[in-house]
């Protein structure tokens, strides 16, 4: 496991760099999606757009559940059946029993409430293709679109 750990060291910023092209091509992808789509309302929350200080080892939308007639998982398994491995990172901390057992309440916490059940994982790796985020992201806002309630 060493020897393969450095030998990956040694490219880890060649990684870093395509990982870094590939969320800004997420950027304008999605973006792009959304306004030839006619969703210029939708409030989908993209991560911050931090180049300088970012690794980008994972792609993170926050998807606008209030004005979607379906959940999470419902887009997960359409992403799915397209041939798009999604994924969710992180659960929301205050509800795993042992954080309640020490008097943590989900309630407390709105926020990562909402963030804990809308955030989703896209694929982000160096070896995805250029074209992959454009299918990715017009899968996406598809499904988004095929969804919304307005």
């Amino acid at each position: 496991n060493a020897v393969i750990g450095l030998h990956q060291l040694k490219q880890l910023p060649t990684f870093q760099a395509r990982r870094s092209t590939l969320a800004r091509m997420y950027f304008d992808a999605i973006r792009t999606e959304i306004k030839s789509a006619g969703l210029g309302n939708l409030n989908l929350e993209l991560p911050v757009e931090n180049f300088s200080d970012s690794n980008w080892h994972m792609f993170q939308v926050v998807l606008p559940l209030e004005q979607l007639n379906v959940d999470r998982a419902q887009v997960m398994t359409e992403l799915k059946d397209l041939g798009i491995g999604t994924g969710v990172h992180y659960p929301i901390i205050t509800g795993f029993t042992l954080y309640q057992k020490l008097g943590y309440q989900v309630d407390a916490t709105p926020n990562a409430q909402r963030i804990g059940r809308s955030i989703l994982t896209l694929p982000l790796f160096p070896g995805m293709a250029d074209e992959d985020i454009g299918r990715i992201a017009s899968a996406l806002v598809g499904i988004l679109k095929k969804h919304c309630k307005n």
